[in-house]
């Protein structure tokens, strides 16, 4: 008997109710139990929690239809996580992991792959109120005579390079490497030599932070052809640039060449922690359940890159974090065709950037926020080779406080007598409604297979 249990807890505000529950038990040989549950309500701090109970009885699994193995082990590298808009959540994919027999990568087989995404931001959110004026004032007013509004936009295009390697059937090494290409619209408002109101770009491209990690399946593969989970754990170097700079117009007329804005550094600065899972359960015949997340811990305060000078008494806030991140996805996935080599999926994810770490100071400037989205996917496998593609829409997006907002409220209040007059502070990020996420991969068998 094997129980593993997960609990992560994260405090938010947020105003509304949400809620997902997936328990699979099967008494004759298998039992998985998986608890999502997300409580947004009134003016109460929220927590999540993840449970997942796994109690090995018999090894009398069947045999697992290669479609579902294929669609499972796509599952491990669809974990491509980027910036949700101004809200930097730093792609975390892992790599393709799929055969034709197995789910697993065998020793000495090689896996790669490459993974695609791209978003596009513009609709900013001040907690989960949409602020819509952004679209329609403060941009200037167009030659149609409409004012173009002044929201910011983010275009992301980022590219995995994936490589996996099989150090035995269950244990598994793996390295990404992401290349970005990001730009950032905004609106200026110029006062010299002219008073004049226009939008401009800037771009932030290149190598982003590499991943390394290493995965184990608690289950022995050759044997759990009905459900497995996999646990990880990787780190994320500070190799990608986060202080890239490029010639921006300024109010008075001059260009001058600056950091660019947190949302679309390449890189954050900082080496972090990453632990994560992945797991599958056979429902029925034509249906598996299927869940995978991760954390990952960032516990360097900031990078030292300013984004304006410094304000009297929110000294370091002005400096670029570090931060957290998470991600958690479920959900049920069903193959269809006559091979039955073509796989439906539909999921519920979320994934954010909290207010604070779970290591390290918050003296820093970050916008923290989540998405919760719901997910659509296909994939599709010939030979050794699986082609996939996944739509996430984002219905939940909130902009949540950060410790920011909260140094410079407490200072703005700590001069106010009057409690009518009390402020509250909490800044605006833009976010996309959704992301478009395409992914191949490719199996290097190297040694005869014994099953």
């Amino acid at each position: 008997s094997l129980t593993i249990y997960f609990h992560f807890h994260f405090a938010f505000e947020i105003h509304f109710q949400f809620g997902i529950c997936f328990h699979f038990s099967f008494q004759n040989d298998f039992h998985f139990e998986i608890h999502f549950q997300f409580g947004i309500g009134f003016h109460f701090q929220n927590h999540f929690h993840f449970s997942i109970k796994i109690i090995m009885l018999k090894n009398t699994f069947t045999n697992l239809s290669f479609a579902f193995i294929a669609f499972f082990a796509l599952l491990l590298s669809t974990k491509n996580i980027h910036a949700q808009g101004c809200v930097p959540i730093r792609q975390m994919g892992g790599t393709v992991t799929c055969s034709s027999n197995s789910y697993n990568i065998d020793k000495g087989d090689f896996q790669v792959g490459v993974n695609y995404n791209y978003y596009h931001s513009w609709k900013h959110f001040v907690g989960t109120d949409e602020q819509p004026q952004r679209q329609t004032t403060g941009g200037g007013i167009g030659p149609d005579g409409v004012d173009r509004g002044d929201a910011v936009n983010n275009y992301s295009k980022a590219t995995d390079l994936n490589l996996s390697y099989g150090i035995t059937h269950r244990l598994q090494i793996n390295a990404t490497l992401p290349y970005v290409s990001n730009e950032r619209s905004q609106v200026l408002k110029q006062v010299m030599p002219k008073k004049d109101t226009f939008r401009y770009s800037v771009f932030a491209n290149g190598l982003a932070d590499i991943r390394l990690s290493i995965n184990y399946w608690i289950f022995d593969p050759l044997k759990a052809k009905k459900g497995n989970l996999m646990l990880g754990l990787g780190v994320k170097l500070n190799n990608g640039k986060y202080d890239a700079t490029y010639d921006t117009p300024q109010s008075d007329g001059t260009v001058k060449n600056v950091i660019v804005d947190q949302s679309i550094q390449p890189g954050d600065g900082g080496i972090g922690v990453s632990v994560e899972f992945s797991g599958f359960r056979e429902i029925t015949k034509a249906i598996y359940g299927f869940a995978n997340g991760y954390y990952l811990f960032n516990p360097k305060q900031s990078n030292g890159a300013a984004k304006s000078a410094p304000k009297v008494g929110l000294e370091g806030y002005e400096i670029f974090a570090c931060p957290d991140q998470y991600f958690l996805r479920g959900g049920f996935m069903t193959a269809v065709g006559k091979y039955k080599n073509i796989n439906l999926s539909v999921a519920s994810r979320w994934e954010g950037v909290p207010a604070y770490d779970v290591f390290g100071g918050e003296i820093a400037y970050r916008r923290p926020g989540y998405v919760v989205a719901v997910e659509g996917g296909i994939s599709v496998k010939a030979g050794n080779s699986t082609f996939s593609f996944n739509v996430p829409y984002n219905f939940i997006k909130n902009r949540i406080q950060s410790a920011a907002d909260i140094a410079s409220q407490d200072l703005q209040n700590s001069k106010i007598t009057d409690a009518t007059k009390l402020v509250h502070v909490q800044g605006d990020a833009a976010f996309a409604d959704y992301s478009i996420n395409l992914g191949y991969s490719y199996r290097i068998n190297t040694m005869k297979k014994i099953h």
